[in-house]
């Protein structure tokens, strides 16, 4: 053996000792970095955290408003969990939230059972003033609720601003901006969204 390939050998047998040793300290120290993300969550809110929120990364909540999770949400690495002082974010049970997606509540986000939420989302219930002759930055935000129902689906990097309500079932395609009210178990896309299709099931004959 030529000593490239020794050496090559060599470093093939570390790399699989090295991975063996991984998946051997795996378990305890996931299960700690578990529980030590479950306590950060809860120390950084108000509200409740249960015990069966799974978490596949480095979660964050600031603000120091209400954060309320349902039983078995699942949440991605790099959420962003924002709430207003006075403000609140309501989760329903087994609502999925994907990798970096951002939800403000300066005034309520409620998000209902069984939604599934794409990476890099941003749900934000507050806007800046627009009145012209000052700095935006210093205007007073305009707020109102967002309202989610339960089994919506939101794709990947979409935009959802204040004051919307999105009917149980819809789903929302990727990157789409939701400036409206959507219609329960309805499709939409596009910026803004707008109906493309239903996931309703047509009834024969009718009209």
């Amino acid at each position: 053996m030529t000593p490239r390939r020794a050496a090559a050998a060599l470093a093939d047998g570390l790399a699989d000792l090295l991975a063996a040793l991984i998946r051997l300290l795996r378990r305890p120290a996931g299960g700690l970095a578990r529980l030590w993300r479950l306590a950060s969550l809860r120390a950084r809110s108000r509200g409740h955290v249960p015990v069966s929120t799974q978490f596949d990364g480095p979660v964050r909540a600031v603000g120091g408003g209400t954060l309320r999770l349902g039983e078995r949400c699942r949440l991605g690495p790099g959420v962003l969990f924002d709430t207003a002082e006075s403000g609140a974010i309501t989760l329903g049970a087994r609502v999925r939230v994907n990798a970096g997606t951002v939800i403000a509540g300066a005034l309520g986000v409620a998000i209902g059972d069984d939604t599934l939420i794409g990476e890099y989302v941003s749900i934000r219930d507050a806007n800046h003033g627009l009145a012209p002759g000052a700095l935006i930055r210093t205007q007073a935000q305009d707020r109102a609720a967002i309202r989610i129902g339960s089994d919506v689906w939101i794709g990947r990097g979409c935009c959802i601003l204040k004051g919307v309500t999105i009917g149980a079932g819809a789903v929302v395609g990727a990157n789409s901006v939701v400036t409206g009210d959507l219609e329960a178990g309805a499709v939409y896309a596009g910026a803004p969204a707008r109906k493309v299709g239903s996931r309703r099931r047509e009834t024969p004959g009718a009209e």
